[in-house]
């Protein structure tokens, strides 16, 4: 009985060890499993980085939280205060209220930052740009924490600093991301686009609250060799 009992305890010990041994392999299993991701970026392979080299967004960031202008009876132009600009998008498609900001924002005249503050690449808070307009990245800021406000999540929006290929100038616009498509809020054009009908925009760098991405172009494969595979 001594012997038979002994076998038993052994037995346990044995199941017990394959059973934790199966429940750490079912972990580690959970944990590898690809997340899902998001559309590539005007086809661009991307690196994720932390924030902290982006000093002019972070000084956005800094300046919207002290100074938020976003809100209640604040009058963002002569006929629409922030609370009429909100209730016009309640119940509304988010296609819709995508529009409607970019075409609100686009109404602000362009200027140079050094026309307005004397020197170049100055980023600026909507507190700011309500005072004085500015450049296109400024435009993109503007509509990026308008739709914050309006429920979009950070994670689906990155202001993307380009290469505007035609000119060969560089150039700032609003990327949302929405499920398999990336559509364009751009100071340039009062249409939102997708990323597919967008043939000369070359993203250099992206941002939101969270990350930091730079993008390179993948490689294109030459033509003579594939044809002739």
């Amino acid at each position: 009985m001594k012997f038979c009992g002994r076998n038993s305890m052994a037995s346990r010990r044995t199941l017990g060890c394959v059973l934790l041994c199966l429940c750490f392999c079912a972990f580690f299993l959970l944990q590898a499993l690809p997340v899902q991701a998001k559309p590539l970026l005007f086809g661009t392979v991307e690196f994720q980085m932390p924030l902290d080299k982006q000093k002019n967004w972070l000084s956005v960031i800094d300046e919207n939280k002290k100074s938020p202008v976003l809100y209640n009876e604040t009058k963002l132009n002569r006929s629409t205060t922030w609370k009429q600009l909100k209730q016009s998008v309640e119940g509304k498609p988010l296609m819709e209220k995508l529009k409607l900001v970019n075409r609100f924002w686009n109404t602000w005249p362009y200027r140079t930052d050094k026309d307005v503050y004397g020197k170049s690449d100055v980023w600026a808070a909507p507190v700011r740009f309500l005072k004085t307009s500015c450049d296109c990245e400024d435009y993109s800021i503007a509509k990026y924490f308008t739709l914050k406000e309006f429920g979009v999540p950070v994670d689906d929006m990155r202001i993307v600093v380009v290469r505007e290929t035609i000119r060969n100038i560089g150039h700032a616009v609003l990327a949302v991301y929405i499920g398999e498509e990336i559509f364009i809020l751009d100071n340039l054009s009062d249409s939102v686009r997708s990323t597919a009908r967008i043939k000369n925009y070359v993203p250099q760098f992206s941002v939101n609250e969270e990350h930091r991405w730079m993008h390179v172009q993948g490689k294109k494969k030459n033509a003579k060799k594939s044809a002739k595979k």
